[in-house]
């Protein structure tokens, strides 16, 4: 098997020190098991860190578990708007003009990741100079998503701009891989052939160890238990896509039914989420609870902890697509029962008897599920968990993911 050099370019790329997020992090590592070289050109900023990294320079590098990070100095942000595109734009210039080259070697691959667009083009121009196999991986649909969110009219040039981004990058790659179940019929319309389409969805370390220590989280969790609460929980990103008005709507629904003993946890952080939390205690919903991000290991604590983990998305035609997301993969890792409230072609939920599938951004139908959940019993409830679990490891290995991702390589190669 040849040994080859592949740099990954994800603006959000962290890792067990830095936070969210870990996909590239794990395939990495994996890949460096097998034999090869590989480096993850990251942002210094990102608003999923829950540590972001201490640098000084424009440009430093970090060997991490023998991944090779490439920090790139980028402004920080806090909500949508002028300084987080500058963050993206300064991201990418740095990727272009520095001479990563002189310290990383010269790549075989370059793989690209689109939580924003900008990347994409880094990626073909990168492969381009060093006569490198190009990959570009599909996170988010650009610029759709932010059609669809409303954050964005398609006749925005801006939107223009990501829409021809994505269509070249479509084109030219050699390789287009989706995180989305059933992406393929888009893509293709837009310039993909199906010869150069790959399949890999989010997937899960199963080997995460799990925080012992004491952490003010925990304690709560702890806290909660003892006091007899049924505790549901949602681990992740606080944006315009994810479920804050479900679960505010259904957290003042149980209110109103006279429910006392259920609790949900809310972590995590975002742009919406200052609204939301605004939101939830001007209605003194005493039965919501909201933290900030936390590690990898204490998350992953945390969701052991919970009697039903909830994760939901805003019910847009994209995610008729199949997103596959990073918080479903843990919930799955942990062995959690799960409330699930996609409208998607991707549910393992419904498919696998994980847990309950339910309406989308609809607060009574999440209040009615979280109900029917508290009133199974135990064994019942631990089997569900047993079957996410048993699908994570035959589905959803970052061990196989990365397997499959070699293979990718390799017959380009």
């Amino acid at each position: 098997m040849k040994k080859y050099n592949l740099w990954i370019l994800n603006h959000y790329s962290g890792n067990l020190s830095q936070g969210m997020e870990y996909r590239h992090f794990f395939l990495a590592r994996h890949l460096v098991n097998l034999g090869h070289r590989v480096s993850i050109v990251a942002s210094t900023y990102s608003h999923l860190f829950s540590s972001p990294p201490e640098t000084n320079g424009l440009v430093e590098y970090e060997n991490i578990d023998g991944v090779e990070f490439v920090w790139l100095k980028s402004p920080k942000y806090k909500l949508n708007g002028a300084k987080r595109l500058l963050n993206m734009l300064s991201y990418s210039v740095l990727a272009q003009v520095t001479d990563l080259e002189k310290r990383l070697g010269t790549p075989d691959a370059v793989m690209g990741s689109s939580p924003h667009p900008f990347a994409l083009m880094n990626t073909l121009s990168l492969s381009k100079r060093f006569s490198a196999v190009s990959l570009v991986e599909i996170r988010d649909l650009w610029p759709l998503m932010l059609v669809e969110l409303g954050s964005m009219k398609a006749s925005h040039p801006l939107a223009r701009v990501f829409q021809a981004i994505e269509n070249k990058a479509f084109k030219q790659a050699d390789r287009v891989i989706s995180l989305w179940h059933s992406a393929d019929d888009y893509m293709l319309r837009n310039g993909v052939s199906k010869d150069r389409y790959r399949y890999l969805p989010n997937g899960i370390e199963l080997d995460d160890s799990v925080f012992a220590g004491e952490h003010s989280l925990l304690i709560a969790l702890d806290k909660a238990k003892a006091d007899g609460k049924f505790i549901v929980g949602y681990g992740g990103s606080h944006g315009h896509a994810n479920p804050l008005d479900q679960v505010i709507d259904a957290c003042l629904d149980l209110k109103n039914r006279g429910v006392t003993d259920v609790i949900f946890f809310m972590v995590g952080d975002g742009p919406d989420k200052e609204k939301a939390v605004a939101r939830a205690l001007e209605l003194s919903l005493t039965n919501l609870i909201w933290h900030d991000s936390v590690s990898k290991d204490v998350i992953m604590a945390v969701y052991k902890k919970l009697d039903v983990a909830f994760i939901g998305l805003r019910d847009l035609p994209l995610f008729k697509y199949g997103p596959t997301p990073n918080k479903l993969m843990d919930y799955l890792a942990a062995g959690k029962p799960i409330i699930y409230a996609i409208n998607s072609s991707f549910d393992p939920v419904k498919e696998h008897d994980l847990g309950i599938s339910i309406r989308p951004e609809d607060g009574a139908a999440l209040a009615d599920s979280i109900m029917t959940m508290s009133r199974l019993d135990g064994s019942t409830l631990s089997e569900m968990g047993m079957r996410s679990r048993g699908y994570a490891e035959t589905s959803h290995s970052y061990k196989e993911l990365a397997n499959q991702l070699d293979r990718i390589i390799e017959e380009i190669l």
